[in-house]
Order: structure tokens, then sequence, then C-alpha cells
């Protein structure tokens, strides 16, 4: 790194450095002023005080676990200084820096602007010069926050006694927010895709070999990669241990899924021997899937780690599914199935059987399967109410959390006021879409015209802002799930869900069948409401929003997130 000052006649006064190890981004601040000390000014010049804070130069020294360098410069007011990174292996005939760098950089944000434009057309499509610049910023965001990890992940399993550590491994993939997640997660990490490889194919392929290079013999991947030290101090005790007993949605199906869909001959041509071998880590991977986390009946899907025996959440969390508090069964035990878990596993087994068929490879039992789990009347009988689909399990309607004295503490605990029974669990949100959102339904379907004619019913998950994760007239919209766990998915508004939503909208309005009409219908109105809610709230706070309020469209939550709340862009350009 090189520097200097724009106009010659400024001096700089004293200049420094200091090279740390492991210093995570929150205690930045604390460590830079903990290696300042005041130092006389011995130089020329007026200066204002004799003295000047910098570091102390017994500190400066490097070494190779050095994970971060600080420069220091102090030179007198007003000033203007250029900061110069060149990899000193390469011979330049002019420096990057001044004019031609000006030059340059505009050279290649050109070259972004049409590369852009030419992949999503939204100029085309009628967007302005604002919400295109909303969207560039949006999508540079999620590709300029891809990153390379290296470490061990902490694993336990039913087969070990005490958590152990992984191999060492790297993974090279895009993170939810570089501020705040700023690793690898399994099931954001497929929709990360479904947006990068519209950009690229040849990145996100080699993200998902990242990805797949972290299965394990038996086909299991850890859902959240933390792998260094860095990472570490980022992550709660609580999350830390990897469990090879757990799934997560295997949503990559989705990002390869649409990539099959959109290759040309060629580009499969090209990609044959890195697809044949994602074909075989993504049947090793399905199988796992398909023979640990079935459910008590045949054809039926269970999450696993749900806490059966607390009484401290109103409803026992399903971090494994991705959809954390969002309310199951407030008994969990292994008698339980979940509607959702099922409509992944009927879609990986549908995009599993596509990729064999384009590949030249047998697929007959992962065709039966799909046929199978994509069998409506199957479907309805395992899981409709009447009304919509939903998990089934021992669940009581009427619990809540109410103060009690615990030693010196008050805390709140579970009540039950009606005894758990089995049976379907009718909270009203977004697991009852699931089989629309993820296409299992015929176009003809009863059950898909029934949840298409309900979609905007009043207080219902409908909102000028998007489609809400819990219903606002029931009993769980927006409670906390503990006395400090506020409300996750139990009511704001979720861009990868609607994402989801939008795209089965806009498959069911061009196929043939009754709901054509009312599909393309609602698909205008819901991309037009999630499109304007997030371009408002970039323009009012300069961000993208993990989430956004139900009832008054604000963005909430984790910021900057420009992880799958970048699939606005999708919705945008209508590339689904």
């Amino acid at each position: 790194m090189r520097y200097k000052t724009v106009n010659a006649n400024i001096k700089v006064m004293h200049n420094a450095y200091n090279c740390g190890e492991n210093v995570p981004l929150h205690l930045l601040t604390d460590y830079v002023k903990g290696k300042l000390k005041p130092i006389p000014y011995t130089g020329r010049g007026p200066v204002v005080t004799p003295i000047i804070v910098a570091f102390d130069p017994a500190s400066t020294a490097c070494s190779e676990s050095s994970n971060i360098v600080i420069m220091q410069l102090t030179l007198p007011l007003p000033a203007e200084v250029e900061i110069v990174y060149e990899n000193l292996n390469i011979e330049r005939t002019v420096t990057l820096e001044g004019s031609y760098f000006d030059e340059l950089i505009k050279t290649y944000m050109d070259d972004f602007n049409q590369k852009f434009e030419d992949k999503f057309q939204l100029k085309s499509k009628g967007y302005n010069d604002e919400y295109v610049t909303f969207a560039r910023s949006t999508f540079s965001n999620l590709i300029g926050g891809i990153g390379y990890f290296y470490g061990k992940s902490i694993v336990k399993s039913s087969e070990v006694e005490k958590p152990v550590y992984y191999w060492p491994a790297a993974l090279y993939s895009a993170v939810p927010s570089r501020s705040f997640f700023p690793r690898g997660f399994l099931w954001d990490e497929g929709f990360h895709q479904l947006l990068i490889s519209k950009w690229d194919n040849t990145i996100s392929l080699e993200v998902i070999g990242h990805w797949l290079n972290l299965m394990n013999a038996d086909g299991w991947i850890p859902r959240e990669q933390i792998l260094g030290n860095e990472a570490l101090m980022k992550v709660p005790k609580e999350f830390v241990v990897q469990n090879a007993d757990y799934a997560n949605p295997p949503t990559m199906f989705l990002a390869l899924d649409s990539m099959f869909n959109s290759m040309q001959p060629s580009e499969i041509l090209d990609h044959h021997s890195t697809l044949k071998k994602v074909f075989h880590r993504l049947t090793l991977w399905y199988n796992w899937y398909n023979t640990t986390q079935i459910g008590p009946l045949p054809t039926t899907y269970r999450w696993r780690g749900r806490n059966g025996t607390t009484d401290r959440e109103l409803n026992p969390k399903t971090l494994t599914s991705g959809l954390d508090d969002y309310p199951r069964a407030t008994h969990p035990n292994d008698e339980e199935y979940h509607v959702d878990l099922r409509c992944w596993m009927a879609f990986a087994s549908r995009s599993l059987t596509n990729l064999g068929d384009l590949l030249g490879i047998n697929v007959d039992k992962y065709r039966e399967t799909a046929e199978i789990l994509s069998d409506n009347d199957l479907l309805k009988k395992l899981h409709w109410t009447g009304d919509y689909f939903a998990d089934y399990g021992l669940h009581s309607e009427i619990v809540g959390l109410k103060d009690t004295r615990v030693g010196q503490n008050i805390e709140k605990r579970r009540v039950v006021r009606k005894l758990p029974q089995p049976q379907f669990v009718k909270v009203q949100g977004y697991i009852n879409l699931f089989p629309f959102i993820l296409m299992i339904l015929e176009p003809t379907s009863p059950e898909l015209g029934h949840i298409l004619s309900t979609l905007k019913s009043d207080n219902g998950i409908w909102s000028p802002y998007g489609l809400c994760s819990v219903s606002r007239t029931d009993p769980y919209y927006l409670k906390y799930n503990t006395q400090h766990d506020a409300p996750y998915w139990r009511g704001p508004v979720w861009i990868n869900i609607n994402f989801l939503a939008i795209r089965a909208l806009d498959h069911y309005s061009k196929v043939e069948g009754p709901y054509k009409d009312v599909s393309k219908q609602l698909y205008t109105e819901l991309r037009k409401n999630v499109v304007q809610n997030m371009y408002r709230e970039f323009s009012k706070t300069g961000f993208i929003w993990e989430q956004y309020n139900c009832q008054t469209g604000k963005g909430q939550s984790v910021h900057p997130f420009t992880g799958w709340s970048s699939l606005v862009v999708l919705i945008m350009g209508e590339q689904y």
C-alpha cells in the first residue's frame, strides 16, 4: 500500500502502522485506542499542539497470524490523501492513481452497468434510473460479499459422546450480511445462488461445489459454517456446535434447477464433468435426507432438533427448518410430521430427476419418488385440514407464557390450558403455502384454487408490503416465544418466501388451468407490493433489510441484509 497527498504542499506530519491478531470487528475501536499513546511532534511547520496521539512504535511488528493492519497518517487540515493498493509483483507502466484510476474505474463501472442491464433488463421493463440504481446496489452487495473461509466446524451426533472437530475445510460462499452474519448458511446459500447464477453460472458452480465438499461420508452437510477464530467470535455459544443428525432445507436444488432450465446445450457440454460430480454428491445428500428425516408414516418427513421437554418456550423452535420460531406442534415428539419438509423432498426428487435426464444418467428410482411425493391426493390425505395444508402432531390450541417464581427470580414459563391432542396444527401462515410455492400442486388442483382465493382475505397474510409470515388473525401473530425472544417468523414479511410465492404465481399464470387468470392478477399485485416497499425503504434508510414490518412495511432486524433479500432483483427482472 502507498499513499500520497493530492496537494503537493501538504506534508505528512507522522505515519505509523499496527498489526493485530484475531481482532474481531466489534472490538476494533477498543483495540486501536489501547495501542495509541502520546508522542512529541518533532517536525517543522505550525501545529496546534506539539503532541501527536499515535501507535506505540514497539507494537508495530507483523506476523503471519496477523489478520488486520491499521495505517495511521497525521496531517494538517484541510488535506486530501490518495491511498493506492497495488500488487508489487505486477509491473505497471502507469500507477493506479489520479485521473488514470478514475478513467479505469469508470470503464469497469460502465461494463458492469451494461452487463447488469443485459442480464436483468430492468430499463426495458420500465424501471427508472432510481430503481435500477437500487437493484444494482442490492446485487453488487450480494456478489461482493462472497468470501473465502477456512477452518474447522465443531460437530456432534448420536454416534459420539462429545462434540468433535470436523476436518479443516475451505468454503467459498456468499453470506447473508457481511456485518452481522459474515459466514455461510446452508439454506440461505441456495437462495443466494438463484440470483448469482443468473450473472455467472461458473461462480455458482464453484460455490455449490465448495458446499458439497463439506459433506461427510453419510451425506450430511453442516448447516452453519463457523470456520476460523474470527467467525467464531461472532456466534453465540449455543449455536456453535453443529449436530450431524439435523437437516436444513435443501435449497441448493432450487438454484441448480434454475440453472439447468436456463443453460444452453453448449453450457451443459462445457460443464458436463462438473455437473456429473455435482450429481453424485447430490444423490448422497438426498439419500441422507430420505433416510434420516423420515416421519412416522410412509412418505412423511419430520424435522429433527425440536425440544420436547422445555417449558421456557411458547412453542419449541424448529431451527432446522430455517423458519426458527414459526409455530409447529406445541409438544414435539417422534409422531409429528411436517408439510414443508415433505414439499422440499418432492422438489428435490424432481430436480434430481431432471439433472439425471440432462446428463444421461438412470434416475428411475428418483423419478418414482418424485411421482409419489407429487401425488396431490396423497398430499391432501396427509396434510389437508379442509381449509389449508398443515403440519400434524401433538398440539394444544391454548398455551401461554406466565410469570413464575423460580428461586429468587420471576421468569416466563409456559402454561398449557388445554390438553394436547394429535391433530393438524392450525396455524395460518407460510407453512400452509409450501405445496403451492414449491409448485407441487397440479394447475387443476381444487386446493390450489382454494389457496389462491383466500390469499388476499382480510387480516390474513396478505399486506401492501408482501406476504406476512403468520396471519394477523392467528393467536401466534407477533407473540414472543420466550421471555426475551422477540417474534421472528411470526408476522414479518420475508423476501425469500415472497420470492417463492411470486415465482409460483408466475408459473401457474402461464400453464393451462382454471386458475390461470387469478394467478396472473395476484402475481402482478404481489410483485408490485414487494418491489415498491423495498425500494421505498431503501430510499429512506439506504439499507436492504432482513425482514419488513407486516403492518407498516418498515425494514427491521438485521441491516444491511443483502442475502436472500437481494432476490428482489430477480422479482424486478421477472427471472425465476
